[in-house]
Parts: C-alpha cells; structure tokens; sequence
C-alpha cells in the first residue's frame, strides 16, 4: 500500500489534532454503499423489506466476514442514536386519538398480541433446555411488532383508514409501549435476581410510563402553552422552541430512566410524547431530523444489528433448526389477529372477517428493531448463549421475510376472491337464485338502496366497534368505509356507504331517520353531525351495462368517493367562478371565538369546512367573516365566505366583477399522513353553541343598512 494510501488528513503526522487515514474514508464510502444498495435490491427485486438487505450488508462487509468497516464501534453508536431518535418520533407520532376510537378491544389485541408469542418463545428455550432466565430473554424478543415493514403494503392496498387498518395502529402504538417495559425487564435478569432487582426496573418503567404519559399529554403540554409556547409566537420561531425543549426533555429523561432502571428509551418515547399534538413541532422535526434518521437507522439496522448477526452460525444445523422452531412463535402473532371485531356483515370467521383477521394477524408477525434490540441486549448482557441468540435472530430474520409475503399473498388472494364472489354466493345459497340478478333487479324496482352515512364528532372512546354494531342491527351491508380524524382538533370523521333492502310498509325518508336514530344513538354525542342520505350510484343510472359486475362496480364507486373526501378534507379549494354577490342566509352557522392555538383543547363537533359534505347547512364564521353566495353564469349559486371589509370593498364598486386568476397556495397548510388528517395546530375554536338561522355579526349589519 502507498504513502499516500496511509496518510493522515488533517494534519499529516503531526501530533495536533484528530486524525483519520484515507483508507478508512474509503472503505466509509463503500460500506455506505452497500447498505443503500443492500436496501434497495432487498425491497424492489426480492420484494422484501428493505431493513433485510441492509442487515445482510452488515453482516458482508462488517466483522463477521469481509470485516473493511473501520471504526466499527462509532457505527454501532450512530446506528443506536438513531433508535433513540426513531423511539423519539414514535412518541411524537403516536395517535392517541386512534386509541380511544377503536377502544378496549385494540388494547386487548395488543396486550395478547405481545404476551402469547413471548409465551410460546418462552415454552420453546424451556424445551431446547434453556435456563429460567435466558428462556424468558429469549421469548421477550418475539413480543414487540414493527408495523413499518406492513405499513406500505397496507398503504397500496388503501387499507390504513379502514376499521381495521386503524386498529392495526392502534395495536402497534401499544405494543411500543410493551416492548419499553421489556427492554427495562431485562435488566432485572442480568446477574443475581433478586426481589428487589425484579420489581425496581419493573416499577420504574410502569411509573414512567403511566405517571409520567399522563404528564406527558395532560400536564405539560398546557405549561409550555401557557409560558413558553405563547400564541404571540410566529409558527416557525414556535417550532424551534419547541424543538429545543424536545431535546430538552430527551437528554433530561433519558438519564431519569436509565437510573432508575428503567430503559432509557422510555425517556426518549416520554420526550417526544410531550410534543405529540404540536403541530410547528412535528414540522421542525421532520424538518431537521428526518433525512438524518433514515440514514442512521439504515446504519442501526447495518451495523448495531448486522455486526452482531452470527452468520458463520448459521452454518450449524442445530442453529438452524433451532431458527426455524423459534419461528413458531409467530402464530401467537397471527391467532391474535382472531380477535379482531367483525367490522363486516360476513359471518365470523369467513369472507370479510377472515381477510381482516389474517391481514391484522400478518401485520403483527413482522418482528422489527425492538425485537433485535431485545435479543443483542440479552446476548450482550450474557442472559442467554451465543448458540442460542444466533437461533433467535435467525427467527427474527425470517419473520421480517414471512411476514411481508404473507401480508401481500392474503390481499392478494381476498382481492381475487372478490371478483369471484358473485358465483361463490350462489354456490352458497343455492336456494336463493342468482345474487346477481337479484341484486340488479332490486336496484330496478327500488327494493334495494343505497346509503351515504358521514358523521363528525368527538374522538370517543370504542367509537368504531359502536358505530358498525348499529349498522349490523339496521341489518345493513357494508360497501366500503372510511375513518379520519384530525389529530390537533380531537374531531372524528366517518363515511360510510352501505346498502340494505326496503322494508315493507316504509318509504325512504323514514328508513334514513331509522338510520340516523341509530347513528346518533351510536355516537352517543349531543353535538354531534350526523348527516345520512340516499346514495344513487352510478352503477343504477345503467344496471344491465355492467353485466356480471354490478357488486364490484358498486365497491369500486365507493371506494373512489371515498378517497376523494379524504382528499377534499384537507384541501381548502377555491372554485369561484364568477360575480355577483349577495348576503345569503342559511341555517345553522356556528361562530367561532377568536382565533387561538388549537392543540388539546376539544373542538365541538362541526364538520372543519363549510363544504366537508356538500353542505351548507354547518358553515364556521370568524369575527369580521360572513356568508355569501357567488352566481355563476349558469346561474348556480356557490357559497362563499369572505371578509366584511372585502364585501364593502366589492359593494362600494359598480357592477359585476369577473374572476381573471385563480390563485392557490404553493403549499396546504395540512399533511397526507397516509390517510390520517393532520391539519396546522392554529386552527379555530367552535362556539358550544348552534344558531338555527343566520346571525350576522355587527359589522355584517351595518353593511346591510346602507
């Protein structure tokens, strides 16, 4: 090897300063390649997640083979800032207002979900002969899911806002928690046990966790808005500080919890918890970490994982069947996914509920970076064997493959399934003719109708099981459904579109107030919106020009207006057209108070925009603001908020005015959050109040007298 080679920047030979020799730059820069490269075939050719191809270029290119990676321990420690940062963003991100809509039932899959595998991870060291100890080491790093790895297979599918997508979440915020108390369980079995080295680290993660949660979301946030965080604040210079106090917070309890015994990763999800409904926050972080953390947990997963993968073990037999037997412990993760409630009129356990149970049961089986944090931890604290933990991240390994193809083959399937569900009905019920033809014949003579159910109100606790049991009474068939919500305005949003069959005796205006009766009761809300009406599809415009395909026309109706409201809820579209304007009164107007920051303060439950649904009967008025309508020259009438001054303005002119330029915003002041609604935490607070007819504020008055 030449001089040059060997030679050392930044000073050359002199005794000043820190010095790193060209090579390992080199050998930096190739390594870093691979993990990219590693990443990216692993997910786009052999359609794994990409986490695997960047462990592989660990194991290749660090100590376990080729061994080229200088400085192996800095990669290591920048692989577990990056956790610390990942476990960061999931407290920021963490959704609490999924939580209470889908209620005991996603805690319940979550606690189960966690503690059956770790049981049957348990019951298998027992019976390959591990000791008490390492057994129960080795069953904990079967307990955590890693919802990131199904998170884009159930994106394409568009299943992130059903029932059940959102109680796949809901599962894995929980099931993040459960691991932090795992991760400081652990501890307790490091050298002598004792009773009090069993209970302190326990204690102490349970502590943090409920005492200092309910900090984290009650307490300090409405502190930091009081005295820090003021309103008088600019949007950006909000973020930063809030972004400071973060870190803060971070450096602040990662060092609370580590000496208590607990995990310094609960600190780290405590801190970011702070934060969860700041909106400015969660900017600035993305703004200035995200970029960086997908780097470093592509390094964390390359070289703090990688570098500990045995991978001259797997060579061995009895580690491989080992491997294999451990991997059993993924069914206490699938059959969880039998607890799922039926969100469907399938019967239990067939048709729509099966594929909901596999697809809930699937997306908990990958096991992700908690699962080998916990096994490298066991391992390096000597709680279980070297033998033995190359078995269990062998297991790991193949889990994050499983689990993936499982996930895509059971979409795959029931999608197929679907198309053919016509002709499996009629093999079902033989004795009842052709589905098909009855349903089109049913939509001829009006026997069978269609139905567009949207509610808005309050993130409730058990929300979603509560809703879909009072469609399951009316008896009606679900076509598709959607859930959002906005996370800094506490305001729930359904759309539903199902179809039942005409009772005897009853026209169509008294089925929709059955209907709504049951919605209202359901939402159990006084303010609540609740808006159901006929829906007449497309599809019935021309029923015998879809042939067959009358049912898969009608799910593929619905599901294109619903990602449309989706959509339209977040955007806030401007469609004038053309002149003339004319106050216009309407019925029920809701006055908002002054504008303030709105982050965990509850808003009433009011549709956020005057045309969420088409609706003009629920419109937000803001001191100064009032209700027009714009005529186009087709003569259709479009509402229209505007400023008073601007009315003036417009009035004091003579004649029509025209639009000549439509101007939009470069940029929405929301996010798409995979089907969540986010909107900006500055946002207005809904009066307690309802007018049933048009109050117009002072100045509004004044105008109207002249």
């Amino acid at each position: 090897m030449d001089d040059g080679a060997l030679r050392l920047l930044g000073g050359g030979e002199s005794d000043f300063g820190v010095h790193v020799k060209y090579d390992d730059i080199w050998f930096s820069m190739i390594y870093l390649a691979a993990i990219w490269t590693f990443g990216f075939v692993g997910e786009r050719l052999l359609k794994m997640p990409s986490l695997v191809g960047q462990i592989f270029a660990g194991i290749v290119f660090g100590p376990s083979l080729i061994n080229i990676v200088p400085y192996p321990e800095a990669w290591v420690l920048l692989g577990e800032i990056g956790l610390v940062l990942l476990v960061v963003e999931a407290g920021v991100d963490i959704d609490v207002t999924t939580l209470k809509l889908i209620g005991v039932r996603g805690v319940i899959i979550a606690i189960i979900g966690s503690i059956l595998p770790i049981a049957i991870g348990i019951g298998i060291a027992f019976a390959l002969g591990a000791e008490p100890t390492a057994a129960i080491a080795a069953g904990s790093a079967f307990g955590p899911t890693s919802l990131g790895i199904a998170m884009n297979i159930l994106k394409s599918a568009n299943f992130i806002n059903t029932p059940t997508g959102q109680l796949i979440v809901a599962a894995a915020i929980i099931d993040d928690m459960i691991a932090l108390i795992i991760l400081s369980q652990l501890t307790a079995l490091v050298g002598t046990i004792t009773v009090a080295g069993i209970l302190i680290p326990v204690l102490s993660a349970l502590g943090f966790l409920i005492i200092g949660g309910y900090l984290s979301l009650m307490v300090v946030p409405g502190f930091l808005e009081r005295f820090i965080l003021k309103e008088s604040l600019s949007d950006s210079l909000h973020g930063k500080i809030a972004l400071t106090l973060l870190l803060f917070f971070l450096l602040a309890l990662m060092q609370a919890t580590h000496a208590s015994q607990a995990s310094h990763l609960m600190g780290a999800f405590l801190a970011g918890l702070v934060f969860c409904t700041d909106h400015e926050l969660h900017v600035e972080f993305v703004s200035q970490f995200k970029r960086t953390l997908q780097w470093l947990m592509r390094i964390f997963f390359a070289s703090t994982i990688g570098f500990q993968v045995p991978i001259t073990e797997f060579g061995n037999l009895k580690i491989i069947w080992q491997g294999l037997v451990f991997t059993l412990s993924l069914l206490g993760k699938l059959g969880v996914g039998f607890l799922v409630p039926n969100f469907t009129q399938s019967p239990k356990f067939t048709g729509t509920h099966l594929r909901d149970c596999l697809i809930v049961g699937c997306s908990m089986a990958a096991e992700g970076e908690f699962a080998f944090v916990i096994a490298a931890f066991s391992v390096d604290k000597g709680i279980i064997e070297k033998e033995l933990y190359s078995s269990i991240v062998l297991a790991i390994l193949l889990s994050t493959i499983i689990a993936p193809f499982s996930l895509r083959f059971t979409i795959s399937y029931f999608n197929k399934r679907a198309l053919h569900e016509v002709e499996m009905a009629e093999e079902m019920h033989k004795e009842g003719g052709n589905i098909e033809s009855q349903l089109k014949s049913g939509i001829l003579d009006g026997t069978v109708v269609f139905y567009c159910i949207n509610t808005t109100s309050h993130a409730a606790w058990g929300t979603l099981p509560r809703l879909m049991q009072a469609l399951f009474t009316l008896e009606l068939d679900v076509i598709d459904h959607r859930s959002w919500h906005s996370r800094f305005e506490d305001t729930a949003i359904n759309e539903i579109y199902a179809k039942g069959i005409m009772s005897e005796g009853k026209d169509i205006d008294e089925m929709i107030k059955g209907i709504e009766s049951m919605v209202v009761a359901a939402i159990g809300q006084q303010d609540a919106v609740i808006s159901v009406s006929r829906w007449l599809p497309g599809v019935a415009g021309d029923v015998e020009a879809y042939g067959n395909n009358v049912s898969e026309a009608l799910v593929k109706e619905a599901q294109q207006k619903l990602e449309k409201s989706v959509h339209e809820s977040l955007l806030d579209r401007k469609s004038v057209k053309t002149v003339g304007f004319a106050p216009t009164p309407t019925d029920g107007v809701f006055t908002p108070a002054a504008p303030i920051r709105q982050r965990r303060r509850k808003t009433m439950s009011t549709p956020l925009s005057g045309d969420m649904w088409k609706d003009t009967a629920s419109v937000v008025l803001a001191p100064g603001e009032m209700l027009v309508n714009v005529s186009g020259n087709n003569g259709i009438q479009y509402p229209a908020k505007m400023k008073s001054i601007t009315f003036a303005n417009l009035k004091a002119g003579n004649g029509a005015i025209t639009l000549m330029e439509e101007s939009q915003p470069d940029t929405f002041e929301g996010q798409y959050l995979d089907g969540f609604v986010r909107r900006r935490g500055r946002t207005r607070q809904l009066s307690n109040r309802s007018l049933s007819s048009f109050r117009e504020n002072d100045e509004v008055q004044k105008l109207m007298e002249e």
